[in-house]
């Protein structure tokens, strides 16, 4: 039952129980229901992949369950993974599994993320053997919170073609390759009647024939717009039979030209549609597809940059001659050669597609996407041009590029274009040969906050537009958004925070001149969390307006069992749990001084104190303290203290770097945070 009606009917239900007495309802006026069951091998004893098609009443939660049975006969694999299983809304959008079980021939998908209600669903099991013998098997599906239902599946029987000898026509509008064209295949006999809410598949003839969507009013099932449309990875069409085929016996799909379907890129070759539905196959007669005549549409486009040294912010401007024309809200796709090139972010006011600002712009590391805006004049020609405050980068090294844009998922390249030598902007000399790198926590999986201390700026940055990039290793976890007010350059929040891959990109909000050092601190509710091994990592320093490494600083990260704390804060952290200390560590002189507790608590040491002494042992190595004192004894020995022991809330207090020595035991200190570990 589809959503529209569905709500057709809630709609006069509410009408009845307001315009009548008090009624009893039917228990299930709508429920789940299975919309299609299919296998890509309807075979006896074969292995295959099944795809059931179904929509839910009732949402579901992170950890409902979807269950699916199949009837005796069939054999399901008992070691099937959550990969061999894939689950999908009618919008292509996947839907995280949490686990799959198996038992018997029942299989049991855990969610791992929220379902709406009304949504319809696709899931498809690999591993499944259909059984032994020919005939109609039913195969049901329940969930959490709605009911089972089945559907029924012919094992065995003979797929059938058209009624007739011949297989079905197929009318091209154009027949040259890469031309958009419209499509008409049919009219051919069916072997069972149209039904409506069940699902037509078409394949086209090669792959990427299809745009990324199509309209439900550029497709007709013998002469009635699709019920829906949508697109099944990048090769088959999903049509939903509408109320006005139901019950037709024949079949005549209609596309328009402008649904975007576009011939093969090949020609001279023989091609062949398929259609199937209701588990039965159909293939069209076969055709073939014309050269190109218009060398417009295979010639490469010109790349023109308002400035071509390596490493400089440029503006670019390409010029295409299309293939076919460019319509409004169309897709285009921009891939520069690296993506050292684009920023994380770039403004819809700083793109243009001949003249006119394009919309829904987004970056993903290399590519620019957006569409052409919805009051587009259509055209033959495209001139695609970002400014010079799109803030593109020519790569850092001189040579020759090229690049590729896909317009409505056709794929056209560039001619080679050079980037010559060095910037125009010189660099001063700077020394940061003393820079810093530092995180606030040294602990494995842990969450911890970043400070770069850079000594000197080369070249100037300016606020909003340059950028300072930190490289953080793999290993690290880096979340998709910080947000800017995590992070501060100079003492200011910064203007804006993008990620790209592993790396920061921090735009200052604040001019930055020249020698300048510049300190940036990334706090630990950015949420990058340390890597779960412990060893040297390698943390690495860019600016957008200089060429190369800045600097890099290795970054030691220890077992999660370190035992972290501040100075003049009463608590240490071990494990993840917080516990409180007698008296707040503190310095004299620079040298930490920590209560007795500590050392027997954070660190599990022998330990035994009272108001005027502390005895710590540490395997072979005895250390004996005095309150007021300077003077310790290890084993028998006479050793003088960097600091005397102190009294603190009636407990000694002892020189942490002393008894770490002797204990085997190293020390990270960052900007008052410290980490103990062996």
């Amino acid at each position: 039952m589809r959503k529209s009606l569905k709500k057709s009917m809630s709609v006069l239900l509410a009408t009845s129980v307001l315009a009548s007495p008090i009624v009893v309802l039917p228990h299930a006026a709508y429920a789940l229901e299975i919309d299609d069951v299919s296998a890509d091998d309807t075979d006896t004893d074969e292995e295959t992949e099944y795809t059931i098609e179904f929509t839910i009443e009732k949402a579901l939660s992170s950890g409902d369950e979807i269950i699916v049975k199949f009837p005796s006969g069939y054999e399901v694999d008992k070691k099937l993974k959550v990969k061999d299983v894939t689950l999908e809304d009618d919008d292509d959008d996947e839907i995280d599994i949490d686990d799959v079980s198996v038992s018997g021939r029942t299989v049991t998908i855990e969610l791992g993320e929220k379902i709406s209600k009304n949504t319809s669903l696709i899931l498809t099991i690999d591993g499944i053997t259909n059984p032994g013998s020919k005939g109609d098997y039913k195969i049901s599906v329940e969930t959490t919170n709605e009911k089972s239902v089945s559907e029924k599946i012919s094992i065995g029987k003979s797929s059938s073609k058209s009624s007739s000898s011949s297989r079905f026509d197929v009318s091209l509008g154009k027949n040259t390759a890469g031309d958009t064209t419209s499509v008409s295949l049919g009219k051919f006999n069916l072997s069972s009647k149209l039904v409506k809410g069940k699902y037509i598949y078409v394949t086209m003839p090669s792959r990427d024939m299809l745009p990324k969507e199509i309209d439900r009013s550029d497709v007709k099932v013998n002469g009635e717009r699709a019920q829906k449309v949508t697109l099944s990875g990048s090769s088959t069409i999903r049509i939903e039979v509408p109320s006005g085929a139901d019950g037709d016996k024949t079949l005549k799909l209609d596309f328009s030209s402008s649904a975007g379907i576009v011939n093969p890129s090949s020609s001279g070759k023989s091609y062949t549609y398929e259609i199937e539905y209701d588990n039965k196959t159909y293939r069209s007669e076969t055709f073939e597809i014309k050269e190109s005549s218009s060398s417009s549409s295979s010639s490469n486009f010109d790349v023109s940059l308002s400035d071509k040294s390596a490493g400089a912010r440029t503006s670019y401007t390409f010029d295409l001659d299309l293939s076919s024309k460019l319509y409004a809200n169309t897709d285009i796709q921009v891939e520069f050669p690296s993506i050292e090139m684009v920023p994380p972010v770039i403004s819809s006011y700083n793109v243009t597609v001949n003249g006119q600002q394009v919309s829904n712009i987004s970056v993903n590391g290399n590519r620019v996407s957006f569409r052409t805006p919805s009051g587009f004049t259509s055209s033959n020609s495209l001139e695609i041009k970002f400014s010079q405050d799109a803030y593109l980068i020519n790569p850092r090294t001189a040579g020759t590029y090229e690049m590729t844009i896909k317009v409505d998922g056709k794929t056209y390249r560039s001619k080679k274009f050079d980037v010559g030598g060095s910037s125009a902007v010189t660099p001063v000399q700077v020394d940061n040969s003393t820079a810093t790198i530092a995180l606030t926590r040294a602990t494995a999986s842990t969450p911890a906050g970043l400070q770069v201390g850079i000594k000197g700026l080369g070249v100037p940055l300016a606020k909003g537009r340059d950028f300072v990039e930190i490289v953080m290793p793999a290993g690290f976890r880096v979340p998709a958004y910080v947000a800017p007010n995590t992070v501060t350059v100079n003492g200011m929040a910064a203007n804006y925070v993008g990620v790209r891959g592993q790396n920061l990109i921090i735009y200052p909000s604040q001019d930055i001149p020249a020698r300048t050092a510049v300190q940036v601190n990334v706090t630990e509710a950015a949420s990058i969390v340390n890597p779960a091994t412990t060893g040297v990592y390698s943390i690495s320093v860019f600016t957008s307006e200089e060429q190369g490494l800045l600097f890099a600083r290795p970054i030691n990260i220890v077992a999660l069992n370190g035992v972290s704390f501040k100075a003049n804060v009463a608590s240490y952290t071990k494990g993840g749990k917080t516990f409180a200390l007698t008296a707040a560590p503190y310095t004299v002189n620079g040298h930490t001084l920590m209560p007795a507790s500590f050392y027997k608590d954070g660190l599990g040491l022998s330990t035994t104190w009272n108001n005027s002494t502390a005895r710590i042992v540490s395997g072979n190595t005895t250390m004996q303290f005095k309150v007021g004192s300077n003077i310790a004894t290890v084993n028998g020995q006479n050793i003088t203290l960097p600091v005397a022991v102190q009294l603190k809330n009636n407990i000694p207090v002892i020189p942490l770097r002393f008894v770490m020595d002797r204990t085997g035991y190293n020390i990270i200190y960052v900007n008052g945070n410290y980490t103990v570990y062996k």
